[in-house]
């Protein structure tokens, strides 16, 4: 992809807030000791899993989807069942924060090619469901889904390679952490079903067939789900900290929202060293503007500054925490 291209591709995303159109400080533009790992996956049983689970959230497109690919009434059949078997069994529960979809993805995470479920570690009656609805998915969507997660792969790489050391290394010093030094898997799917998008534990599992997670935001949304691996763990546990000794609930959004902040501030100014202007996810979707509306005065006052080396880390924390709002 020529420089061309980056620059046809941000144009398209818009330009950045005046909140992070400031450069991060000399340090966090170094490149890190040792650059972040990401092995990339495109798995047919991780992929076969969210399509269903998809299908089981969103259950009126499956029709749509049946005639568009021109499924055979036994096709239709079991799609339908194992949909229903998906809206019975899961569809309810929480992909990140539910043991049994944490215990589901981690029995896919296997060899990309796999399309037998059985003996792996699943849920009873699982197995079967998979193994009847995979030949269907197989035929009728999965070429376009693994296209899609592979193009996405190859995007996101080219800007890793391009920008990647400077984001690294403004995001761990913005969150005061390093990236794992294991490679993170990121597993790529055409859609989580989970109305947030992506979603990470130890993995990090990415929906490629959002618009809103295209060209440039593919490299935020890379390094903002591997910095929940580790490197926001003791900025949470700081502010959580704060919270409870000021006798505050400790389940605020603050660690989150800065985290959020922290990514996206890092690919602007990566990518302005190329000329190239880049609105961060939380901007372009309203993040700020909406639900976190609130927090943009501290972070003006505070956690700005820190990123621009114009105040300390400790001192911004405290004085955030001092001025949130009772409710956040």
């Amino acid at each position: 992809m020529h420089r061309n291209s980056l620059v046809l591709i941000a144009a398209l995303l818009g330009t950045p807030c005046a909140a992070h159109a400031a450069d991060a400080p000399a340090s966090a533009q170094q490149a890190p000791v040792q650059r972040a790992q990401f092995a990339y996956h495109s798995a047919f049983l991780m992929n076969l899993h969210h399509f269903l689970f998809n299908l089981a959230t969103h259950p009126s497109e499956l029709e749509p989807l049946l005639q568009k690919t021109r499924a055979t009434p036994r096709e239709g059949a079991v799609l339908r069942m194992a949909v229903a078997f998906y809206r019975t069994n899961y569809a309810q529960r929480d992909l990140l924060f539910d043991e049994t979809m944490a215990v589901i993805k981690r029995a896919l995470s296997v060899d990309d090619n796999r399309r037998d479920p059985n003996g792996l570690a699943l849920p009873d009656g699982l197995p079967a469901v998979l193994k009847a609805a995979g030949p269907a998915y197989a035929r009728l969507a999965w070429a376009d889904d693994d296209a899609a997660n592979r193009a996405w792969i190859v995007v996101a790489r080219e800007f890793d390679g391009r920008y990647g050391a400077a984001v690294q290394a403004a995001v761990e010093h913005g969150l005061g952490a390093g990236f794992p030094r294991a490679p993170v898997r990121i597993d790529l799917v055409r859609e989580t079903g989970k109305r947030q998008g992506a979603y990470t534990d130890t993995q990090v599992v990415i929906p490629a067939g959002r618009p809103s997670y295209q060209g440039l935001a593919s490299m935020e949304m890379l390094y903002h789900e591997a910095a929940h691996v580790q490197t926001s763990s003791a900025l949470e546990a700081s502010i959580e900290a704060r919270l409870k000794a000021a006798g505050r609930p400790t389940d605020s959004e603050l660690w989150h929202v800065l985290h959020f902040y922290t990514v996206g501030a890092a690919v602007a100014a990566a990518v302005k060293s190329d000329g190239v202007a880049y609105e961060p996810y939380a901007d372009r979707v309203g993040l700020f503007k909406t639900y976190w509306a609130a927090y943009v005065p501290l972070i003006e006052a505070d956690w700005a500054p820190w990123l621009a080396g114009r105040e300390k880390m400790e001192e911004a924390l405290d004085h955030m925490v001092g001025r949130l709002p009772e409710g956040l």
